[in-house]
C-alpha cells in the first residue's frame, strides 16, 4: 500500500479524536489527509492500523461537489470496493450509499440541510470538514451550530477540521478546547518560480510563454494545470493555445464549475497517447481535494473569482481579486502530488508579500437572505449568541432580515412565519423558493422547479453556443441526456413541494397563464422582480436595470435585440455587470408589467436650451421609464425647488431678469446694510446667492423659467423681510433721484464701489456751491460733470472746488466747442439751465 506523508501522526490522530473533542489538523498539500483520515478513523488501513477510532458514522463535508465525487472515488479505490459500500457519497440529485457505509462524503451545503433537519444527527460519530480554508458560507454556518447544539445534543460528538494552510494561530483562539495536529510537508518538492508579466502583455500571452519556457520538454503524457480566476479567462486562454503552432500536438482542456460533472471528471482523467501532454485550464474548483493525473507543472495567475454582495445594489456577484498566499500554496501543491513539480506564478517575487495571507471567509461578503433564513430556522434570531467563527456582519444581517420580511418569509419580531418555514424546508435560496410557491399556485410548479434546478446550480449550456437565453435551457432540460441530473433535481424539488402544507390559493390569473413562455417571465420576476431589464435605445446589448444599474450582453447573443429582459443572473465581474442568463419580453409585457407595479411620476427638470423647466408625467418602474406625457401643470413648490436648484448650480445670479430698477434696489439695501447696519438685512450678491431660497423663493412658485420672473416681482423679493416704513425710510436715506439747480429731477447711480453718482450736465450745476449727498447728509454723492452732448468732462465730490479750480481750463476748452452754451466766468452766480444761450434770451460770455 502507498504510504503518505500523514501516515505518521495517523495514531495520535486515532488516540486525540475521542467523542466529544475538537481538533484542528493541518497538512501541506499532498500530505494526504483526504484519503488517508478516514480509512484510519474506521481502522481500514490493514497493517497500518485496524484499530477502529469512530465507530459510528463518519460525514466528511467537502467544499464542492467535484471534490467531492474524487474523494469517494480514491477512498473506495484504497479499500478495492465500489463506491456505495463502505465509502459512499451524496451530493445534490444523486446519492450512492448503503446500510454498510462508514464514511458519507457530501457537499457542505447538503450538511447544513441534515443539520436543520435533525440537529442531533444520529448514527453519525464524527464531522469531518475538509478543506476547510476555503470557509465557505455553509461550512461556517454549519460550524456555528454544531458549536451551539453538541453540548446538548450530541455532546460525544468528534469534530475535526482539517486543511492544507489553516491559520492556526486565528483558529487556535476561537476554538481553544481544540487540538492541534500538523502534518509533515508533501509529497514530493516543487520548485517555485517567478515570471513578471512584460509591459501590455495579456494573461493568455503570459500562460503561453510559460508553457512555451518550462513545459514544451516535460515527459511524453505531462500534465500542465493552469489556474486561471473564471470561465472567461479559461475561454480566451484556449483560443491562443489552441491556435498556437507549438502547441498543436497538446490537448487544451478546461476544468471549472459550470461544466457538467462528467466533463469534469473527464478532465481528471491521465492524458490521451496521442497527444504530447494535456494542459488543463482550470478555475479555482481544481485547488482542493483532487489529484490531476502526470501534472508536473503548475502555472498559477495569481487571481481568483470572489463571492461579493452589494448591498446597494441588491446583487450578489463574483468579482476578480488577488488569490491569497493560502490559495497560492495550495495551487503549487497540486504540482507536487504524483512527483517532483515546478510552478510558475504569473507575478513578481517582491509582489509576493502583497497578497492577503488568507481569503476572507465568504460569510463576510456573501448574500444575507440565505444565512438569515438559516439562523432563523435554526432558531437563532441573527445569530448574536451563535459562537461564531468569525461572525458575518451585523448590517449585513439587518438587511437580509429586510429583504425576507418584504417577501413575507419573517414576521416583524424576525420569527419565521408559516411561509418563510416552506422556504426553509426546500432548501434552494428564498429567491427561488418563492419562486416554486408561486409556480405551485398558478399550477405550474413542474416548470417553476425546472426553473430553479436550473438557476441553483452551474449553467449547463454554454453561452458561446446558444446565448443568455433561459428558455434554452429549458428547452435542452426536456431534451438533452447530459442533463439528467438537473431533470433528477426538478424532480426531487418538485416531490418536496408536495410534501409542503397546502399554501393558500390566491386568484387564479388566466391572463398570465397563456403560454410556458409567459408564465416562466412571470416566476422569474417574481424571483427577481430588480433585475428586470429594458434595453437603452440605440446600444444593441446594454441595458439598465430596474433598481438603477447597467448591465450587457454581448452583441452577438440572441437576445441582445430583446426590448427587455427578466434577468436571472448577473455576473458583476471586473469593469460592468455582465447578464448570464435571462428571458426576454416583448414591450406590450414590459408596458402591462408597469402599469400593474409601477407608477405615474410628475418629473420636472431643467431645459438650459429654453432657460425653462420641462415638466412631464413618467409612468416608472423602479429606476426604469416606460412612458412620458407633458404635465401642463407641476406643483408649484417643485417648480421652485428646482428653480433655486439652477441659480445654486450656476454660481451666480445672472440668470435672473435684472433690470436697471432692480440692480439699483440691490446696491442701495446693499449700501444701507454696510454703512448702517441694523435693521438693514444684508443684500450683497454673494449672499443673495447663497440665501436665494429665503428671499426668492416664494416669488417663483408660478414661474417655470425666469422669463416668468417680472422684474417688479424680482424687486418686491429684493424687499422681502423689511417692513413698509423700511421702504419710505430707504427712498429718504439713499434716493433714487435729486432735485438739481436746474429745476429738474435727476437719476443718482449707485455703483459696486460705494459711489452714488449723479451725471448732470455742467450748466445744470451753476449757481450751486455745494454738491449734494445722501444720508441725511452723511455721505458725499459723486458728480459726473457732462458737456453739452453729454459726455464726461470732470467727476468730483467738491463742488466748490471745482469751480475754484478745473473750471477754468474746462471753459477755455468747451467754450469754443460749444458756442451756443453759456460758460460764464463765475459759475457760482450763474443762471442753471439746460438750455442753449438763445434759448436763454441773452448772450452772457
Amino acid at each position: 500500500m502507498t504510504t503518505f506523508p500523514i501516515d505518521r501522526l495517523l495514531p495520535q490522530l486515532c488516540r486525540q479524536l475521542q467523542p466529544g473533542s475538537i481538533a484542528l489538523l493541518q497538512a501541506p498539500p499532498g500530505a494526504g489527509k483526504t484519503t488517508r483520515v478516514p480509512l484510519a478513523l474506521i481502522g481500514a488501513l490493514g497493517p497500518m492500523g485496524s484499530t477502529q477510532a469512530i465507530k459510528g458514522r463518519i460525514l466528511m463535508v467537502e467544499p464542492r461537489r467535484l471534490a467531492v465525487r474524487a474523494a469517494a472515488s480514491r477512498l473506495a479505490e484504497t479499500l478495492q470496493e465500489e463506491v456505495g459500500h463502505r465509502i459512499g457519497f451524496s451530493i445534490r440529485g444523486e446519492k450512492r450509499r448503503s446500510t454498510s457505509t462508514q464514511v458519507e462524503v457530501l457537499t457542505d451545503g447538503l450538511f447544513l440541510r441534515r443539520l436543520q433537519a435533525d440537529p442531533s444527527l444520529p448514527g453519525v460519530d464524527c464531522i469531518l470538514f475538509d478543506e476547510f480554508h476555503e470557509r465557505r458560507r455553509d461550512a461556517d454556518l454549519a460550524i456555528a451550530m454544531l458549536r451551539e447544539a453538541l453540548p446538548l445534543l450530541r455532546p460525544d460528538l468528534a469534530l475535526l477540521l482539517m486543511s492544507a494552510t489553516l491559520d492556526l494561530t486565528d483558529l487556535k483562539q476561537r476554538l481553544p478546547e481544540a487540538r492541534v495536529l500538523e502534518s509533515e510537508g508533501r509529497s514530493f518538492p516543487v520548485e517555485t518560480l517567478y515570471q513578471t508579466p512584460r509591459h501590455q502583455e495579456s494573461l493568455p500571452l503570459q500562460v503561453l510563454r510559460a508553457i512555451e519556457s518550462h513545459g514544451l520538454e516535460l515527459p511524453h503524457g505531462s500534465g500542465i494545470m493552469v489556474f486561471l480566476p473564471g470561465l472567461a479567462e479559461i475561454n480566451r486562454c484556449r483560443l491562443v493555445l489552441e491556435r498556437t503552432h507549438s502547441m498543436r500536438h497538446w490537448s487544451v482542456q478546461p476544468l471549472h464549475g459550470q461544466m457538467p460533472l462528467e466533463q469534469q471528471r473527464h478532465a481528471l482523467c491521465s492524458c490521451d497517447n496521442r497527444f504530447d501532454g494535456q494542459v488543463i485550464l482550470a478555475s479555482a474548483i481544481a485547488e482542493s481535494s483532487v489529484t490531476l493525473e502526470g501534472v508536473r507543472l503548475v502555472i498559477d495567475s495569481g487571481l481568483s473569482r470572489q463571492l461579493r454582495y452589494d448591498p446597494n445594489t441588491g446583487m450578489e456577484g463574483l468579482e476578480t481579486v488577488l488569490s491569497s498566499l493560502a490559495s497560492a500554496d495550495q495551487r503549487r501543491g497540486r504540482a507536487g502530488r504524483q512527483g517532483p513539480g515546478v510552478c510558475i506564478r504569473l507575478w513578481s517575487s517582491g509582489q509576493q508579500q502583497q497578497r492577503p495571507t488568507f481569503s476572507p471567509p465568504e460569510l463576510q461578503l456573501s448574500d444575507p437572505q440565505p444565512v438569515v433564513l438559516e439562523l432563523a430556522t435554526w432558531g437563532a434570531g441573527l445569530g448574536e449568541d451563535l459562537p461564531w467563527l468569525d461572525p458575518p456582519p451585523n448590517s449585513s444581517l439587518l438587511e437580509g432580515r429586510k429583504q425576507l420580511q418584504s417577501l413575507n418569509a419573517l414576521a416583524p419580531d424576525g420569527r419565521l412565519s408559516a411561509h418563510g418555514r416552506q422556504l426553509g424546508q426546500l432548501g434552494v435560496h428564498p429567491r427561488l423558493g418563492s419562486m416554486m410557491l408561486m409556480a405551485q399556485r398558478q399550477g405550474c410548479a413542474g416548470l417553476g422547479c425546472d426553473l430553479a434546478a436550473l438557476l441553483s446550480d452551474r449553467d449547463p449550456l454554454s453561452n458561446a453556443d446558444v446565448g443568455c437565453d433561459l428558455a434554452a435551457r429549458l428547452t435542452a432540460l426536456k431534451a438533452q441526456k447530459q442533463l439528467a441530473p438537473l431533470r433528477e433535481l426538478s424532480r426531487q424539488l418538485q416531490r418536496q413541494l408536495t410534501r409542503l402544507e397546502p399554501s393558500p390559493a390566491g386568484p387564479h390569473d388566466q391572463s398570465r397563464m397563456t403560454t410556458a413562455r409567459t408564465t416562466a417571465v412571470d416566476l422569474i420576476l417574481c424571483a427577481f422582480p430588480e433585475w428586470l431589464a429594458m434595453k437603452r435605445p440605440g446600444s444593441p446589448g446594454r441595458f439598465q436595470l430596474r433598481q438603477g444599474r447597467g448591465a450587457r450582453l454581448h452583441d452577438s447573443d440572441p437576445l441582445a435585440a430583446a426590448d427587455a429582459l427578466a434577468v436571472a443572473r448577473l455576473d458583476m465581474g471586473t469593469r460592468e455587470t455582465r447578464i448570464q442568463l435571462a428571458l426576454a419580453l416583448d414591450g406590450n409585457q414590459l408596458v402591462d408589467l408597469a402599469e400593474r407595479e409601477g407608477s405615474w411620476d410628475d418629473n420636472l427638470h431643467w431645459d438650459p436650451s429654453n432657460h425653462r423647466i420641462k415638466a412631464e408625467r413618467t409612468l416608472r418602474l423602479g429606476a426604469l421609464i416606460l412612458r412620458r406625457a407633458p404635465q401642463p401643470a407641476p406643483a408649484p413648490k417643485r417648480c421652485r425647488d428646482l428653480l433655486i436648484q439652477v441659480l445654486e448650480e450656476n454660481g451666480d445670479l445672472t440668470a435672473l431678469p435684472w433690470t436697471e430698477a432692480s440692480i439699483q434696489l440691490q446696491r442701495r439695501l446693499d449700501f444701507a446694510h454696510r454703512r448702517i447696519g441694523t435693521p438693514w438685512p444684508q443684500r450683497d450678491l454673494k449672499h443673495l446667492h447663497r440665501t436665494a431660497r429665503t428671499w426668492l423663493g416664494d416669488y417663483l412658485e408660478d414661474c417655470l423659467g425666469w422669463r416668468d420672473l417680472e422684474s417688479s416681482t424680482l424687486e418686491e423679493a429684493l424687499w422681502s423681510g423689511m417692513a413698509w416704513e423700511q421702504r419710505q425710510q430707504l427712498k429718504q436715506l439713499l434716493p433714487t433721484h435729486l432735485s438739481i439747480p436746474s429745476g429738474r429731477s435727476a437719476v443718482l447711480r449707485y455703483e459696486m464701489d460705494d459711489q452714488v453718482v449723479l451725471a448732470v450736465k455742467l450748466q445744470e450745476m451753476f449757481g450751486s456751491t455745494d454738491g449734494p449727498t445722501v444720508l441725511n447728509g452723511a455721505w458725499p454723492v459723486t458728480l459726473e460733470l457732462l458737456s453739452p452732448a453729454g459726455r464726461p468732462l470732470q467727476r468730483t465730490e467738491d463742488l466748490a472746488g471745482f469751480w475754484s479750480g478745473s473750471y477754468a481750463e474746462v471753459r477755455r476748452e468747451m467754450r469754443g466747442r460749444y458756442p451756443k452754451h453759456p460758460w460764464p466766468e463765475n459759475p457760482r452766480e450763474a443762471i442753471a439751465t439746460a438750455a442753449t444761450k438763445r434759448r436763454l434770451g441773452r448772450g452772457s460770455a
